[in-house]
């Protein structure tokens, strides 16, 4: 669903992730605030509205992570997991590493994120009154706006429709009323992709019929958004349900191809990497796990030095604390590796036992599901 970004920071123990795409957003919004000032107020100078619009633009940013931080914090106290929160285009979104076990678990994550953003519209709003006479327009009109746009984010994600909050709101009152949460999020994500397809005609109708391209084209984009969002929301659950009560015993790979510390880089090139075709490879030093030698670590070294480095001298240290025990569970696991093309050390003691990747996850997913039909 989210492309590729850096990492922020973290809050409360959550990484902050901001997506390439929200750069885009960040300055369309930023020229449109200053243009908008500049309109409104001519006596501007350029630097004042750019610093209005920049102002605007975080004071906005901050209002989303906000939102994002409200969902995943109630999520924490609710046992649910978070792999962490990524800014992008259409606004946030903080990913669970699990589902909540109750329906009242997952409405309280759902309304978080829309209460905290009703009490930013408030709290902008009081500013906007208060500073009424008393502190320059500008500034007063800069606060009203982000009222609005607070008050903006309540009502769209509001929409009934997964995974917008609404739709997780209906989500766990489908939960609560039928007591299964699959259908619940089969009905959810229906009335979400509905609605998709719903924004997706108003902005055709939008360009064709009244000439508003771009206003058209943004409903286009959102639509299509929310239609793929609602989808991928469906088949994470299948997933979930095929992984259900599947350990990483279940999975790993046994038969691990593994080189000591000290044997070199070209022996590793020669002996292993070509001939078994691998692009991770597990350190293991007197029969325990040390490290994760990878080929974009060995790739940036000059082949000059490949006679003298050793495995041990380029492997990764931080697979040890990645590492994960036998009975970690299937989905956890998944979680872990997210979208990323890489290996997790499964180790028992510190002795490695095994190897997983997303390749022996669609394995067994594939299998499950084939059976199941």
């Amino acid at each position: 669903m989210i492309g590729r970004g850096f990492l922020l920071g973290t809050v409360f123990g959550v990484p902050i992730r901001i997506d390439y795409s929200w750069l885009v957003i960040a300055v369309v919004l930023t020229v449109s605030l200053s243009l908008v000032f500049g309109q409104d107020y001519p006596y501007l100078g350029e630097v004042s509205r750019i610093l209005l619009g920049t102002s605007g633009a975080l004071l906005l940013f901050g209002s989303v992570l906000a939102h994002e931080l409200s969902h995943a914090v109630v999520a924490l106290r609710h046992g649910v997991g978070i792999r962490g929160i990524t800014l992008f285009i259409f606004g946030g979104a903080a990913e669970m590493l699990d589902e909540p076990e109750t329906a009242r678990a997952e409405l309280a994550i759902a309304i978080a994120g829309p209460a905290m953003s009703l009490a930013l519209a408030l709290v902008f709003g009081g500013l906007h009154y208060a500073g009424l006479g008393l502190v320059p327009s500008p500034l007063v009109d800069l606060a009203d706006r982000l009222k609005w746009m607070n008050l903006l984010l309540v009502a769209f994600n509001l929409v009934p429709g997964f995974p917008l909050d609404g739709g997780r709101v209906l989500r766990a009152m489908l939960w609560g009323i039928w007591g299964k949460l699959a259908p619940a999020t089969r009905a959810a994500a229906q009335v979400g992709s509905l609605f998709g397809a719903l924004l997706v005609a108003l902005g055709l109708i939008s360009v064709f019929a009244y000439g508003n391209v771009l206003g058209g084209i943004w409903f286009v984009l959102i639509g299509l958004f929310l239609r793929n969002a609602a989808g991928i929301s469906s088949q994470q659950l299948v997933v979930r349900r095929a992984l259900e009560g599947v350990l990483a015993r279940d999975v790993m790979t046994r038969d691990i191809v593994a080189v000591p510390p000290e044997m070199t880089l070209e022996d590793v090139v020669e002996s292993v990497i070509y001939p078994k075709g691998v692009s991770e490879l597990p350190v293991v030093a007197g029969g325990e796990f040390a490290g994760m030698l990878r080929l974009a670590t060995l790739r940036a070294r000059e082949k000059s030095s490949w006679r003298r480095l050793t495995a041990g001298d380029l492997m990764s240290r931080d697979a040890i604390d990645e590492a994960i025990p036998p009975d970690e569970e299937a989905l956890k696991v998944l979680a872990r590796l997210g979208s990323e093309d890489r290996m997790l050390a499964v180790v028992e003691g510190r002795k490695l036992v095994g190897v997983v990747t997303r390749r022996d996850l669609r394995r067994r997913l594939q299998i499950r599901l084939e059976l199941s039909k």
